[in-house]
């Protein structure tokens, strides 16, 4: 298993540089084809005529918009070919950010996206992102921190498992990011209090799939007495992880909404990629 198709969220942040150099040595690694999307932010259901209607200020707003977005794919294209890749092309989408991403992304093998940096966030705008297209796309995403990106994976991946669908799709769809790893350590909290759920020995049922894959993995069984996205991002540090695994939104969204929970402690609080799945 190969990431053929890599989709990288191509903006203007400073971010942007390091994702996309991330995804473009990504590519080359897995010889895959590399897609820089920019979005205008206009959605694709308002007609052209109704540009026109809204006068000169409109218009203008409308061309700036598509000029920000051409600017960011002169950038990709830029760092695409310094990196050698060898299939790459751009992708201008006149759409909304989030609805514009979700749709592409069902034509790749992995998403990439930047951490939402809510100081650069336009009041009233949508932060949401990388949790929109979780829970939109059947892919999985690879969320890149917007301090510290690294410019390419490989060293120390760390596997977040709850026997649930979703860690269950992530560590499945994360198998070409495992397999390039270093070194992989599952982490099973508090699997002495299920065993019905984890069997007698928790996560060597997801070390032996792995390694008949190909991935040698370590397990690694710790309490846990503080909530798990914390606890996930802590022994990330701990252990020197430069990759987080896991599934994504193991409650209903309106649930997650109201509680908090390791999906959205992760993503506000991250400082290494995480892939995530739904």
């Amino acid at each position: 298993m190969s990431y053929k198709t890599i989709l990288v969220h191509a903006d203007r942040t400073p971010a942007a540089e390091a994702r996309i150099r991330l995804a473009a040595r990504l590519a080359n690694a897995q010889d895959a084809h590399l897609v820089g999307i920019a979005l205008t932010g206009v959605s694709r259901f308002v007609l052209p005529e109704s540009i026109a209607l809204g006068g000169p200020a409109i218009a203008e707003q409308y061309a700036e918009m598509h000029r920000e977005a051409r600017a960011a794919l002169e950038h990709f294209d830029g760092i695409a070919r310094a990196e050698g890749v060898a299939s790459f092309e751009q992708c201008l989408a006149n759409d909304d950010l989030d609805g514009g991403m979700a749709l592409r992304a069902r034509y790749s093998d992995i998403v990439i996206v930047g951490q939402t940096d809510r100081s650069l966030a336009v009041p009233g705008s949508r932060y949401d992102l990388p949790e929109y297209v979780l829970m939109n796309a059947p892919r999985p995403v690879l969320v890149t921190p917007y301090a510290g990106c690294p410019d390419q994976l490989g060293g120390h991946a760390l596997l977040a498992w709850d026997a649930s669908q979703e860690a269950t799709r992530a560590a499945t769809l994360a198998l070409p990011l495992l397999k390039a790893a270093s070194r992989v350590t599952i982490v099973v909290f508090n699997g002495h209090r299920d065993q019905e759920r984890f069997g007698e020995r928790p996560g060597a049922d997801i070390a032996l799939y792995l390694a008949r894959h190909g991935v040698d993995a370590e397990v690694l069984g710790q309490p846990l007495n503080i909530d798990v996205g914390n606890g996930l991002l802590s022994l990330a540090a701990d252990i020197g992880a430069g990759l987080l695994v896991m599934g994504g939104y193991g409650h209903s969204r309106y649930r997650e909404l109201l509680l908090g929970g390791a999906t959205a402690t992760v993503l506000q609080t991250m400082t290494i990629p995480v892939l995530m799945a739904h």
